[in-house]
């Protein structure tokens, strides 16, 4: 609540011109050169892996729902598949320096979401970690479920990524051994322990959601930030711009105090797929 607040009439009723500075658009120029200094070989391959990964994820889906088989296998998949073929370097670009920590909320085209963040939230995990959350998570189910058809590793990074592939697809095919025990499918999956938070089938609607996130995190001091991932054509929706507007609001750098003040740890990622 407003502890005082005067308001002059004198001030806000003077004539005057609202004037709105410039925004920056494609301001990026570095050369690859120049980017590539900042990066390992390592990292590189990791970053282009991820790549591969999420567009072979999606290719998948995509020909089970035409043709009904894949790799040799038959499989009739009824349910929706909203694919984000083509915007495999945004969300691993988004991910890339993200841990547990930072929460993503994401859209119903938000399978490549999901595997870059849990992709780069078990890059800075160690081994001990990773086996810890694969064996609590379900009490293990998925965990075992896994290592019955993928046992020829003992690496346990390469068994993280088949334990997120399988859990998420599992998921979207609504079987038992999903994330969520098939009950979200493919526009409600997320893993919480690598920081994937609830997708949202509404367009528009993780806006709200993860500003909420992000508020709690500021009021409770809790690390990483919040990331609303979200389509260009939810800049049609009005919850977006309520969202936009509460994150940047004047209380929160005016009547906040001490360490409480300035703005909530947010970001509204907008994949421009030009579908809006």
């Amino acid at each position: 609540m407003t502890k005082k607040l005067f308001i002059d009439p004198s001030e806000v009723r003077r004539r005057g011109v609202i004037e709105l500075s410039n925004i920056p658009l494609n301001q990026y120029s570095k050369t690859m050169e120049e980017e590539t200094n900042n990066f390992s070989k390592e990292d590189l391959v990791r970053i282009y892996r991820d790549m591969v990964i999420i567009r072979e994820f999606e290719s998948m889906l995509y020909t089970i729902k035409t043709t009904g088989w894949y790799g040799g296998i038959s499989y009739n998949y009824p349910g929706p598949a909203h694919l984000s073929v083509g915007q495999e370097a945004s969300a691993v670009g988004q991910a890339y320096l993200l841990d547990k920590d930072d929460f993503v909320f994401g859209s119903h085209r938000s399978h490549g979401e999901i595997l870059a963040k849990g992709l780069s939230a078990m890059e800075k995990m160690d081994a001990e970690e990773l086996i810890q959350i694969m064996e609590d998570y379900q009490d293990g189910a998925i965990l075992d479920a896994v290592k019955s058809i993928h046992n020829e590793s003992t690496d346990v990074r390469k068994l993280a990524v088949v334990f997120l592939l399988y859990g998420t697809l599992a998921e979207i095919f609504g079987r038992e051994t999903g994330f969520q025990k098939g009950l979200g499918g493919s526009m409600h999956a997320f893993f919480t322990p690598f920081g994937i938070y609830p997708n949202n089938a509404i367009v528009g609607g993780s806006a709200a959601i993860a500003l909420g996130a992000a508020l709690f995190k500021k009021v409770n001091r809790k690390k990483g930030i919040v990331i609303a991932n979200i389509g260009d054509g939810s800049l049609g929706c009005g919850v977006v711009w309520e969202a936009l507007n509460m994150a940047s609001m004047g209380q929160f750098r005016e009547l906040w105090e001490g360490d409480y003040q300035g703005g909530v740890p947010i970001i509204f990622n907008f994949f421009n797929n030009h579908y809006g």
